[in-house]
């Protein structure tokens, strides 16, 4: 392992449990690619919620955008820990840097819209990152994620991650004055925005993250249906996690001010290895 690989790994366990859990079950082969892709994606979060200004976040997305860009061209890249190993895991395993500059693309877009966003745009963001993220890893597995079963399955598996997350954090986001959940369920349940951007508890934020965790479970079940070989790991471990995180919210009783609902779960990486030896979550 190089310096680089160990870079990433290192700030995957710091700053992305459920990727670094997820890790922890990657064939050797793939584990350095996959932690580049998890610490490359770790890099745009962080770009588009750590930052306070949000130009300071597109600055430093479009460092990425450029980053990625001559990745893409193949030849010399910038000296950064992520990116060197982004581009040597590209060269070894054929990664999609499309999907990287959709990405990227995404979080501009979160950067620079003010409110709520709507539903297509939330579903659209939601393909850009966690849907892309998934299909990287599985390129990484040695998989074809435009096959029809893992096409479908890794957007149902993206939205449905992305959706749960979003739940989960809504009270965190709220704190940076910024609301990523869809208007439409905001609109349909009544959440008073002013209130939830002040952390006051009101019973239609519960209902809203009702709405959403039932979508995320529509969104499992369709993915489930799919036929997803046991060597789709980033795939069927990103199915559990969501899964996992809707349980929580479930035994919250939506409940966002539940400290249940953000707190790490020790034993996750139990159901990670029984996702694992089934091929099911």
């Amino acid at each position: 392992m190089s310096a680089h690989d160990e870079y990433c790994l290192a700030q995957v366990r710091q700053g992305d449990r459920d990727r670094y859990l997820a890790l922890l079950f990657a064939p050797a082969s793939a584990r350095n690619a996959l932690a580049a892709i998890a610490a490359f994606n770790l890099e745009l979060a962080r770009a588009a919620s750590d930052i306070t200004e949000s130009m300071l976040g597109l600055v430093r997305l479009q460092w990425w955008r450029e980053a990625v860009e001559e990745i893409q061209a193949g030849g010399a890249v910038r000296r950064h820990q992520v990116a060197e190993a982004l581009a040597a895991s590209t060269r070894a395993h054929g990664l999609s840097t499309d999907w990287m500059l959709a990405m990227i693309a995404s979080r501009e877009g979160e950067l620079e819209s003010d409110g709520a966003p709507s539903q297509a745009v939330f579903d659209a963001r939601a393909d850009a990152t966690a849907a892309n993220l998934v299909r990287l890893s599985l390129q990484a597995v040695g998989l074809d994620p435009e096959e029809t079963g893992l096409s479908a399955a890794s957007a149902s598996v993206g939205r449905a991650y992305a959706t749960v997350g979003c739940a989960r954090s809504v009270l965190l986001d709220a704190r940076r004055r910024r609301i990523r959940l869809p208007a439409e369920a905001l609109a349909e349940a009544g959440v008073d925005l002013d209130q939830l951007l002040e952390l006051r508890p009101q019973p239609a934020l519960k209902t809203c993250l009702r709405l959403l965790a039932a979508r995320a479970e529509s969104d499992l079940r369709t993915a489930r249906s799919a036929a997803i070989p046991r060597r789709a790991g980033p795939l069927l471990l990103t199915g559990k996690l969501a899964a996992r995180h809707l349980e929580r919210l479930r035994r919250a009783a939506y409940d966002p001010f539940d400290p249940r609902v953000i707190a790490p779960a020790p034993f996750d990486v139990w159901r990670l290895l029984g996702a694992t030896v089934t091929g099911r979550f």
